[in-house]
């Protein structure tokens, strides 16, 4: 087996485990937090803190409307015990009251408006609560699959990355040099197959020194405008 063709196979297994391991890396971040599941858990976030400030509003009305009704009783109470004997504490007192009452169905106003609003937050809470849900549901099944590949992958690199010294160990240490060297430095594909007098990396023609250099197997050919080393398939 010509150098060329035993590069030409170690390339193909390289771009095998370049692929795997950049589908690997599209898994690992796709199995980080999803966006949608973000944005989901964010709404239902703000769907609860803007509910309980509107409970903690209407429990403070109910403790007002309550304390306004205790205080008008007890006005009444004294108003009409007998125990006010001058007309213009009486009147007073009676004005007070009439105060009370006129505050009261206000703030009585403001509660039954706070309620409806605490009805429609809970109800919104409710629906992005569920909102969330099914989008958990979701992502737990997309996480599962990609799980299934993640452990398929890995398993598939294992396997190459096992294949490859045995590769590299039959070929001459300083052809194996040589396309480390060329790997980083044209997009992890040293090795480029010359199809019909065409190499297959640039897509460009080869000259008619490197198809003969190249059909002689007697040392690497290179593509003269990509550089790639070149082996005819």
């Amino acid at each position: 087996m010509s150098s060329s063709q035993q590069l030409y196979q170690l390339q193909l297994l390289d771009t095998q485990l370049d692929e795997a391991n950049q589908e690997l890396a599209r898994i690992a971040v796709a199995l980080s937090e999803d966006e949608a599941l973000q944005q989901a858990r964010t709404a239902v976030d703000k769907a609860g803190a803007k509910l309980r400030k509107a409970q903690a509003s209407m429990l403070d009305l109910e403790l007002e409307v309550k304390s306004l009704t205790d205080k008008i009783n007890q006005q009444e109470k004294m108003l009409y015990s007998g125990s006010v004997t001058s007309s213009k504490e009486a009147a007073n007192l009676q004005e007070e009251v009439a105060s009370l009452k006129r505050w009261h169905v206000k703030r009585e106003e403001l509660l039954l408006e706070a309620m409806v609003e605490v009805e429609e937050l809970e109800e919104g809470t409710e629906q992005t609560q569920a909102a969330l849900n099914l989008v958990q549901e979701q992502w737990a099944a997309i996480q599962a699959e990609l799980h299934r590949q993640q452990e398929l992958l890995t398993g598939r690199v294992s396997e190459l990355q096992a294949r490859r010294p045995v590769l590299t160990g039959a070929i001459d240490a300083e052809d194996v040099e040589e396309y480390e060297a060329l790997r980083p430095r044209k997009g992890g594909r040293a090795v480029a197959a010359l199809k019909n007098g065409v190499c297959q990396g640039c897509g460009m023609g080869a000259s008619s020194a490197s198809l003969t250099k190249a059909r002689s197997d007697e040392e690497l050919a290179y593509c003269d405008i990509c550089g790639r080393i070149l082996h005819i398939l």
